[in-house]
């Protein structure tokens, strides 16, 4: 075990920082001048980490480093360092932009010096895409002696290279760099086949993380799996090797292709990773149809509007709903005007004798509009479809033996590894087990209910994203998880929109759309029942602003905008040969300042000024929601923001964000003495030429607001799984304070982290009851404000009403319409 405790440094470590900097007996490199401005502007300035070594004896501090995606060389932009090392440098080995980290700042004591290699061990374990880390040494200048470099530590466990320029007699007072190398320093490790005397070994590491599989299985599974030869299943065993020069196993994977492909995709969503079967490329093929559930939720347009209820109160007429193509429909005649006084029906246009039918009739109605507003059926839609599943014909005939060699797949039934072994290197795993299968593209995981989750289970499981599963018969069906190779061996890059890129902006943008939706009909469909009127208006919107912002960025060379196409490949090639996986819009943020009368944040960030910048749209692929962190930093790279808001408007028009989910919201001010209202603010120096987006109205509060300040992520979860009867003020209450429970007055979290809430809560209510409470297209009829209205949930205190209009538990809180009959106590 290491002599020092490794961890990243927080704001709290000010004073400890500022007092090693000015003690006597210390080492350091890089720029040391700005840690003497004060201890408040060490943290001013970003770095993608800051490093703190404390001795484990003594707690004392004895280290702090910094490392960042850019060099701290002041003259050079941050988006140019690559060609200025491939410039000024003749390196062997391929160094770019996402493979390479800049050691900007270190300061150590003298007696420590071994703990410069386990800082950047510790940063590599954190980074598993990053082979290289570089410091950078200045020629040497005449100075005091406490601003002198040290370097001699750093150069035994790194290679050094000068500059071409360099030369021993006549110029070697140049610039240099130093390369850390991650297949030097870090230990090596060695994968091969599982062999039947490895059980021992194997079930003692999977003991301690999963116990439940020894008491299922035996004692002697492996052995037995690893002599019964099955040709479906891969056993593969990680060796490190130990302070003795031994050999020990750290990792066991088990992989299979024994995949019942035809099960998953009727019971999961699988079209979009081509039905786990690879692609038929213009070759002959089998096919077998078959009919598929689905369940759509519906949108708020066709729920509580005033549209949506002529037409619930219409399918009660005889007759039923027929389309409003002109005035004379049977909604329209079956109308009748009614009024109740005292519990009588007054109207003069009808005789007292058929009152008593009007009432019934009225009576009939009502009971009808209020069973079917309690019904699921009216808040979801099933939806039976037909699909055609298409597999490539080998040698075999139809049927399964041709299924499994057209399978695109594999499983990862179980991964587990040494307790001192560290996680983040399972990455490392993963590159294996696309190795081991390198004909198929994706890689499924599967989680029971019956099996907890071990901790190496849930660390690479942040490289998988979730399969939506259909509604189905089966019971107790696993979930399941799927990455592709792309996640694991591509590289993001950011790329300045060109005009080739239009297109695929275009498709980027109306993915998540069917094909039947994207040209609508409005002239055969009811306004009320179209499933996806709201995200077809809103997306259509949306591309309809993209286009200007489009045409401004290529037109306008000082646009305020900036747009950025985010791809997959290898991130030294050209544009053209990356695949378009999103992209995102930003602009500078001006609206900082209002949003301190409405949302909890730190007033004293003042050194973030300029530096803010709003995402006004972003696209990415699912698979690649773990590179958020790489995205943003190679967007603050090339933009130099470094602090990232979105607006997500409650009302109104909404912009697409698909990282939203990786980003920190910011909680509303739980109390509000007294109203607070802000004028928009209007540019008077915009130009004409220049885009003109509606400002949001921070006043009226019915926005959510999201954050990334470039922080390394923690998560917050709560330790066991919990069940909540009923969506109540108290419910939304306790729900909040789960959701922020990493919020605090003095922001120590949110200064240092970016914190990301995962919840295991499930609430049950009544059907309608949450889609009430987040409906933000119900206006009432009847009241002229919403203060006195007795339907408006907005007359509930503001800690709770902020619920359901500055916060949508939504993304964290599962729903399960139902009526609870019985509780099992046991």
């Amino acid at each position: 075990m290491s002599h020092f405790q490794i961890r990243l440094a927080e704001v709290a470590d000010q004073d400890g920082l500022n007092k090693l900097i000015r003690s006597p007996g210390v080492k350091w490199f890089g720029n040391i001048r700005p840690k003497f401005r004060g201890k408040d502007s060490v943290f001013h300035c970003y770095q993608t980490y800051r490093i703190l070594a404390l001795c484990r004896e003594t707690s004392a501090l004895v280290a702090y480093a910094e490392f960042r995606n850019y060099p701290s060389i002041a003259a050079l932009p941050t988006d140019c360092w690559l060609e200025w090392l491939s410039t000024r440098y003749c390196l062997p080995m391929s160094i770019s932009w996402l493979n390479a980290l800049f050691f900007n700042f270190c300061i150590y004591k003298r007696t420590s010096s071994a703990v410069l290699a386990e800082i950047i061990k510790d940063v590599l374990y954190r980074e598993s895409r990053v082979w290289f880390l570089i410091a950078v040494r200045t020629p040497y200048v005449p100075q005091p002696k406490h601003f002198v470099e040290t370097f001699d530590d750093l150069e035994k466990i790194s290679q050094v290279f000068y500059p071409l320029e360099y030369s021993m007699d006549k110029n070697n007072n140049t610039q240099s760099i130093y390369i850390v190398d991650r297949f030097v320093l870090l230990p090596r490790i060695t994968y091969r086949k599982a062999l039947a005397e490895d059980n021992d070994d194997i079930i003692a590491i999977q003991e301690v993380e999963n116990p439940e599989l020894r008491a299922e299985l035996g004692d002697y599974y492996i052995a037995e799996e690893v002599m019964a030869q099955n040709p479906r299943s891969m056993l593969v065993v990680a060796e490190i090797i130990n302070q003795l020069q031994e050999s020990e196993i750290a990792i066991f994977l088990w992989l299979s292709t024994d995949i019942d492909i035809l099960f998953y995709v009727r019971n999961y969503q699988m079209e979009q990773f081509g039905n786990l079967v690879k692609p038929v490329d213009g070759r002959s093929f089998h096919y077998e149809t078959m009919t598929v559930s689905s369940v759509q939720r519906r949108a708020e347009a066709s729920m509580f509007t005033a549209d949506a209820l002529d037409d619930l109160d219409a399918v009660t007429i005889l007759g039923g709903l027929q389309r409003v193509d002109s005035g004379m429909s049977v909604a329209s005649l079956g109308k009748m005007k009614v009024s109740s006084i005292g519990g009588m029906i007054d109207d003069t246009n009808v005789a007292n004798e058929n009152k008593f039918f009007m009432r019934e009739c009225l009576y009939s109605k009502f009971k009808f509009i209020l069973e079917k507003l309690h019904s699921n059926d009216y808040y979801l839609r099933h939806e039976e479809s037909v699909i055609n599943f298409i597999y490539p014909a080998g040698k075999e005939p139809a049927g399964a033996a041709a299924m499994a060699a057209a399978s695109n797949v594999f499983l990862l039934r179980c991964i587990v590894a040494r307790q001192d072994f560290p996680l983040p290197r399972l990455f490392n795993a993963m590159v294996t087990m696309f190795c081991a299968y390198p004909d198929r593209d994706y890689c499924m995981m599967l989680m029971t209910a019956k099996h907890k989750a071990s901790r190496s289970y849930l660390e690479v499981l942040r490289y998988f994203m979730p399969v939506a599963s259909r509604p189905s018969n089966v019971s107790s069906l696993d979930d399941v998880f799927i990455t592709h190779r792309s996640t694991i061996f591509g590289e993001i890059s950011l790329y300045k929109l060109e005009k080739e890129d239009v297109s695929q902006v275009h498709s980027l943008s109306l993915g998540n759309l069917p094909s039947n939706t994207k040209t609508p009909n409005s002239s055969s469909t009811s306004f009320s029942y179209c499933s996806k009127v709201n995200e077809r208006e809103e997306l259509e919107h949306e591309l309809h602003v993209l286009d200007a912002i489009m045409k401004d960025v290529l037109e306008n060379e000082f646009s305020e905008f900036a747009m950025f196409t985010i791809r997959c490949g290898i991130s030294t090639r050209s544009v053209r040969e990356n695949t378009a996986i999103g992209f995102v819009v930003i602009r500078e943020f001006h609206c900082h300042d209002q949003l301190y009368e409405h949302y909890h944040l730190p007033k004293h960030e003042h050194h973030l000024n300029r530096r803010r910048a709003e995402i006004i749209s972003l696209r990415l692929h699912p698979l690649f929601l773990v590179s958020a962190d790489l995205i943003f930093r190679d967007l603050a790279r090339k933009t130099s923001f470094y602090d990232y808001y979105f607006i997500n408007a409650v009302d109104g028009y909404k912009y697409s964000n698909d990282l939203k989910k990786m980003m920190m919201v910011i909680e509303p001010k739980p109390i509000k003495k007294v109203p607070v209202f802000t004028r928009i603010q209007a540019d008077q120096k915009k130009s004409k030429k220049k885009l003109d987006l509606p400002l949001p109205n921070f006043s009226r509060d019915n926005m959510i607001i999201y954050r990334h300040k470039l922080s390394p992520v923690k998560w917050f979860t709560n330790s066991r799984k919990l069940v909540i009867i009923g969506f109540s003020a108290v419910t939304k209450a306790f729900l909040r304070q789960l959701v922020f429970q990493w919020n605090s007055k003095d922001h120590k979290n949110s200064e240092n982290f970016t914190c990301l809430t995962r919840l295991q809560v499930t609430v049950i209510c009544r059907a309608g009851i949450v889609e009430a409470d987040y409906d933000s297209l119900f206006k009432c009829p009847y009241c002229t404000s919403s203060l006195g209205c007795y339907l408006s949930y907005r007359n509930e205190s503001c800690y709770v009403r902020d619920c359901c209009m500055r916060i949508d538990l939504r993304y964290w809180v599962h729903f399960v319409p139902g009526k609870v009959e019985k509780v099992d106590s046991v």
